[in-house]
């Protein structure tokens, strides 16, 4: 076969490839696309896109550290690529390896300021950081562009407890047994115990919801509904389900928006 004629058929082959597992994608057949998207950087090296798709495609398998190669390669390649930089970021987060997360997915919004998804995961990586001034900031914008948004006022919520908490503490610290002080807590006192049997009930209901099963059920501190004493149980970082995040994307790309 003449030169001319392999190189239009490897191409043809590539572009049959490329369908195929963009196809397995939108399917959710995950591993089915990670080994298409590896062949396909064998045969084409240093693109940006494919190493993105390859990327994409192991974090959507559920296999975010093998993921982070091919993501890092796509952002030193092309640093104006936003989804490797948006997925580069979900998996850090979901390695537990925050401050890159953060990086990352700030990155994102410097690209695209309008993403809700960067900002949404970005806002909960910086309350999980402490950072609730920098996380009202960001819950704030999700708000303002969605008056409805439950995520939104929960962080709002979350983020203004935290720096109250904080305000407490500083105030204890440079104002111990201050008559400002005591009426703080005398006042945090009185709520809590006028509030109890409507929160007893609050939490019974969220416990019935489905969004609980994966988010709060089993982690944020809660009273206990026998004793009526708080919970041990650790609180949530609120990084979304990463099923459920997979399953978002997934639709996404199914659409064409990466």
């Amino acid at each position: 076969m003449p030169a001319p004629s392999r190189a239009f058929a490897q191409s043809d082959d590539l572009a049959v490839k490329s369908q195929r597992a963009k196809e397995f994608m939108a399917e959710g057949k995950f591993a089915d696309a990670v080994l298409l998207y590896r062949e396909l950087n064998l045969a084409v090296p240093n693109n940006p896109g494919l190493m993105l798709d390859l990327g994409m495609a192991l974090q959507m398998a559920g296999d975010e550290r093998k993921s982070l190669p091919p993501l890092e390669t796509a952002v030193k390649l092309d640093p104006k690529l936003a989804p490797a930089w948006l997925f580069l970021g979900a998996a850090h987060l979901q390695l537990g390896q925050t401050p890159a997360g953060v990086e990352a997915l700030k990155t994102v919004l410097s690209l695209q300021p309008d993403h809700r998804d960067a900002r949404e995961m970005l806002a909960s990586a910086l309350l999980s950081l402490d950072r609730a001034a920098e996380a009202e900031e960001h819950y704030r914008k999700l708000a303002d562009v969605d008056p409805q948004s439950s995520p939104a006022w929960y962080g709002l919520g979350r983020s203004y407890e935290s720096l109250s908490v904080r305000a407490f503490n500083d105030l204890q610290k440079a104002a111990p047994e201050s008559a400002y002080w005591l009426a703080l807590v005398a006042e945090a006192r009185l709520r809590e115990l006028q509030s109890f049997i409507s929160t007893v009930a609050l939490w019974r209901r969220c416990q019935r919801c489905a969004v609980c099963t994966h988010r709060w059920r089993r982690s944020i501190a809660g009273p206990d509904i026998q004793t009526g004493r708080a919970s041990k149980r650790r609180r949530s970082s609120g990084f979304p389900n990463p099923t459920a995040t997979r399953r978002h994307w997934s639709a996404s790309f199914a659409k064409g928006s990466f």
